[in-house]
């Protein structure tokens, strides 16, 4: 270590929303140094499952040059070499890759889960082969004043995040994407309680007390949680909303569309449509959803299409899963499995991405957004998109385990994630607020 060398992060410890500035003095003068952080408690919202084993290394750097009086701002340079590219104090957070993976077998009980709250990065500054400082920083989805309850119940499997203070304040249901487990929705939920509001993560399959699959999802679910967020003394039963992203984005909006209670939606790269469920990975020919024991009609994913695709994996295609939704809709009288929009009782967020690997999120809104119209909604809603996202739209600032999730685009995905979660927070802040 050298004396001489200090690494400063403004604020010590930080939120995962939240900025930060690291600077580094005392180097020799336009030395070159190489910054690095790694992680090897990181919790990434972007990535997958079996991805999030404990131990697993996450690590990020960047090659530098100190000035004439030997300091070095990451705001104001970029780097010359490194994880990312362009001049941003953040890149050393989102543009962290897995070094060392140690698969995970997510747990089957909730009470197994851990809330992930916080974690660990550590910078060090190398030169010569030597480490001359090194500093630690805490990253935080939430912090000890929110307070949170695990609820597993017969039809009711959700972790409760609220602000310590006992006062009626905005509820928001969340919801993840198709692996319908919490940690994911758990992590947004964190974010929103530390943001002011109650938020309630619900895992609607593939846990214990849950259905194993991704099919027949009883919307009961959904009408449970509104029902015991209206029992708290922490929850303004007037305003209680459900942010879904991807096949939760369908989700919310299928149960916003039938129960009145929610009085707001965020659709995070949603479908417009019910699609088929699935069972151990395959088409199940039964709906994703029910509702009182009924099917909700849904569109089918057809052998033919099945197969061409099998056959044009083989060929060397991309994109083919967003392909084979789209053939699906374009085959398909799509006006069957319309989710009703047009019955939800509050303002509506759409978030798409027009790079969209895994379905056509752009087309469903856009498809949503016309029947809207048509429909004379009197509520407000309104639709963001982004060219070269990709499908992970989450919170800002988070590393993605692979560029393939965003298309190798990665300084156009961070800043499609902090501006979506702009968006979200404005959108929600005005609903909230004003209701």
């Amino acid at each position: 270590m050298s004396r001489n060398c200090v690494i400063k992060i403004v604020p010590e410890k930080s939120f995962i929303d939240e900025r930060v500035d690291i600077t580094i003095s005392g180097l020799r003068k336009n030395q070159q140094i190489i910054l690095r952080a790694v992680s090897e408690d990181y919790y990434c919202i972007n990535a997958g499952m079996m991805e999030q084993g404990h131990n697993t290394v996450w690590e990020s750097y960047g090659v530098f040059t100190a000035d004439d009086n030997g300091f070095l701002s990451l705001g104001n340079v970029a780097p010359s070499d490194g994880t990312y590219q362009s001049c941003d104090a953040m890149g050393l957070f989102y543009s962290m890759k897995i070094k060392k993976l140690c698969k995970a077998k997510p747990p089957k009980r909730l009470s197994e889960v851990s809330e992930n709250r916080s974690y660990h990065i550590l910078f060090t500054v190398e030169a010569d082969g030597k480490v001359l400082a090194s500093e630690k920083h805490i990253r935080q989805f939430c912090d000890k004043t929110v307070k949170s309850e695990t609820i597993v119940q017969k039809g009711l499997v959700a972790r409760y995040f609220t602000p310590g203070v006992i006062e009626k304040r905005p509820a928001v249901i969340v919801v993840s994407g198709s692996e319908g487990r919490i940690e994911k929705a758990q992590a947004i939920a964190e974010v929103l309680a530390r943001r002011g509001y109650s938020a309630l993560a619900v895992c609607y399959f593939g846990m214990e007390e849950t259905l194993p699959n991704l099919n027949r999802i009883p919307l009961e679910i959904i009408e449970k949680a509104i029902g015991w967020l209206k029992s708290q003394d922490t929850v303004d039963e007037k305003r209680i909303g459900i942010y879904g992203r991807s096949k939760g984005g369908e989700l919310a909006l299928a149960a916003a569309s039938i129960f009145h209670d929610l009085t707001c939606v965020v659709a995070n790269t949603p479908s417009c449509y019910v699609y088929e469920g699935l069972k151990n990975g395959m088409p199940s020919q039964q709906s994703s959803w029910t509702y009182r024991g009924d099917e909700f009609p849904f569109l089918k994913f057809s052998f033919i299409i099945l197969l061409r695709m099998i056959i044009k994996k083989m060929l060397g295609k991309k994109d083919l899963v967003r392909w084979m939704y789209q053939q699906v809709i374009a085959g398909a009288q799509t006006d069957k499995a319309d989710i009703a929009v047009e019955k939800i009782n509050g303002p509506i967020l759409f978030l798409s991405s027009q790079a969209d690997a895994i379905w056509p999120s752009l087309l469903h809104c856009q498809t949503a957004v016309n029947r809207l119209h048509n429909k004379n909604f009197q509520n407000l809603y309104k639709h963001c998109t982004y060219e070269k996202a990709g499908h992970m739209l989450t919170l800002p600032y988070q590393s993605i385990s692979s560029l393939k999730k965003c298309n190798g685009y990665l300084e156009e995905w961070k800043k499609a994630c902090l501006e979506s979660w702009k968006q979200t927070t404005v959108f929600l802040d005005k609903w909230g607020h004003n209701a």
